[in-house]
């Protein structure tokens, strides 16, 4: 800073003083370079604020109401089991009672049928080799068959039941919403036609068109095989268009995989739920494999740790809790075991699928915005809501 001898209150000129140059203003001083605003000041940048500057999500139920990472989606099915146990637990304890008790009773009639009801004949004395009868192979067969049909029947049903429940309390659960077990019910009861046709189609579509494939190229290579020189090329088919039809298989059922949270929440017939499914996993198809076969590797760890002891307490194996030699008490044992098991893992497989669902309508559709403004409505705690209704459901 200079001062002027000409000027009689010895004013200051430019220079290095206030103004002008490095003084307090416009270079280096308070502001606009680095100084208080702007640049790594408060805000907007790297501020007071978490997450670059934004406010954090709310997070009215089980999950915070933003896209989510695949170990938020599992945290978010295991806290809705915590959040709303009656509606969850409950019911998955119920399918999993009924299931496992008409399983174990299956196994011990088929048991009591081989042991006591075939009748083997006398020893044959010439070849000392005993024989039974076709007609006690039928009958056998048959009973078997129509008791392992009746039991997938029922679990079919069952699960597919317990699935909508879930996936009913979990998308309420989404926007802090306690959802009572009876309430979850008559939701699903009003989409039992829908959920049972979504489910059919897919494993009909997924289920038939790989046997149908896998059958041709195993006729294909039987034909060719019957030329000794074409055996391999036939053998070579059969293998590689297995390996092809698995793929597509996988595929499939990867982008079908959202179609119940879909025909549940967004109450679409069972064909549109199929192909909404698709347009949502489409462009994230890896992503969703990975969600999924991380999650499944998670529920097939636990149920494994779960039934690990009361297979051992029924003289089972840890790998095999049906083994064959064991007793009736050690069958029953080991199927109480079972019966836990799926009463907790049910529930985070079928939650995990319906927060993936979430998950990619928040990253496609900024379906959080939606989410936010539904939570917020007043009075919509323990409610289902209805298109139209007080508190409309925004899924």
């Amino acid at each position: 800073m200079t001062q002027d001898p000409g000027q009689p209150d010895g004013g200051q000129v430019p220079g290095n003083g206030q103004y002008g140059g490095y003084g307090q203003y416009p270079g280096y001083g308070q502001y606009p370079g680095y100084g208080q605003y702007g640049g790594y000041g408060q805000y907007p940048g790297y501020g007071q604020y978490p997450g670059y500057g934004r406010p954090a999500a709310p997070k009215p139920g089980i999950i915070p109401l933003r896209p989510l990472n695949a170990g938020e989606i599992l945290d978010g099915a295991f806290t809705a089991m915590r959040w709303n146990p009656k509606a969850i637990l409950v019911t998955s304890a119920v399918v999993a009672a009924l299931s496992g008790v008409l399983s174990t009773a299956v196994s011990l009639s088929l048991r009591h049928a081989v042991f006591t009801d075939v009748k083997l004949p006398s020893t044959d004395s010439s070849s000392g080799q005993v024989t039974i009868t076709g007609s006690q192979v039928m009958g056998f067969a048959g009973l078997a068959l129509a008791l392992v049909g009746v039991t997938l029947v029922f679990t079919f049903l069952s699960r597919t039941i317990l699935t909508g429940v879930i996936t009913v309390a979990v998308g309420q659960g989404v926007l802090g919403r306690k959802e009572t077990l009876g309430a979850s019910w008559r939701a699903t009861r009003s989409r039992l036609g829908p959920l049972f046709g979504v489910v059919f189609l897919s494993v009909l579509f997924i289920g038939l068109g790989w046997a149908l494939t896998v059958g041709l190229l195993v006729l294909i290579a039987v034909l060719l095989g019957a030329f000794t020189h074409l055996l391999p090329l036939g053998v070579l088919i059969a293998v590689v268009g297995g390996i092809t039809a698995t793929v597509f298989a996988v595929i499939f059922t990867i982008r079908w995989s959202l179609a119940i949270p879909v025909v549940m929440l967004e109450r679409r017939s069972p064909l549109a739920s199929l192909r909404r499914s698709w347009q949502l996993v489409r462009r994230s198809s890896w992503r969703v494999f990975g969600i999924t076969l991380l999650i499944e590797i998670v529920v097939m760890i636990a149920s494994g740790i779960i039934q690990a002891p009361f297979a051992l307490a029924g003289g089972g194996s840890v790998f095999s809790a049906a083994a064959a030699h064991q007793s009736v008490t050690g069958t029953v044992i080991a199927a109480i075991g079972g019966i836990i098991a799926s009463t907790l893992t049910a529930p985070l497989s079928a939650g995990s699928v319906v927060l993936l669902y979430a998950d990619l309508r928040m990253r496609r559709e900024g379906m959080d915005i939606t989410l936010q403004a539904a939570a917020a409505s007043a009075g919509s705690a323990g409610t289902v809501g209805q298109p139209g209704g007080q508190n409309p459901d925004p899924w």
